[in-house]
């Protein structure tokens, strides 16, 4: 009834099944400063702390929508949409390949995302995702 009163088939309304483009840690990269700097007795709760997100923190990145698993033993579930995305902060590490990012939500929130792992993939993928003025309002070119 619905699909017949917006004038769409039945088969447009069915949703895609979500595909996972990336499931996984942070990078392992994190790890490689704070273990150089265990040297010191400061350098030991940074190591310990970057330790803890490997096993805690988990990134899901999927075809309808970003999760984050996190907290103390990963009990933290946050999840957002992609329509939900305002636009995207972000600063890299160690040579570009892993990032830490902030996706600005529309109602003002903020996820925080330390060590994206295949950052140019995943951010581009996320921006693909999202709606045209993230895009422009992330400061990125539009493609061509």
């Amino acid at each position: 009834p619905l699909a017949a009163a917006m004038g769409v088939s039945k088969d447009k309304m069915k949703l895609e099944p979500e595909e996972t483009f990336f499931e996984g840690p942070p990078s392992i990269t994190e790890v490689i400063v704070p273990t150089l700097a265990i040297l010191t007795v400061i350098g030991i709760i940074p190591f310990f702390a970057a330790v803890a997100r490997q096993f805690w923190v988990k990134y899901k990145i999927t075809s309808r929508r970003i999760a984050v698993d996190g907290g103390f033993r990963g009990k933290d579930h946050v999840e957002i949409v992609y329509r939900d995305i305002d636009y995207i902060r972000f600063i890299r590490r160690l040579g570009g390949d892993t990032a830490d990012m902030v996706i600005f939500l529309k109602d003002g929130a903020k996820l925080e995302m330390r060590s994206v792992p295949k950052f140019t993939e995943i951010y581009e993928y996320i921006l693909e995702k999202s709606p045209p003025d993230v895009r422009e309002n992330s400061g990125v070119p539009k493609k061509s």
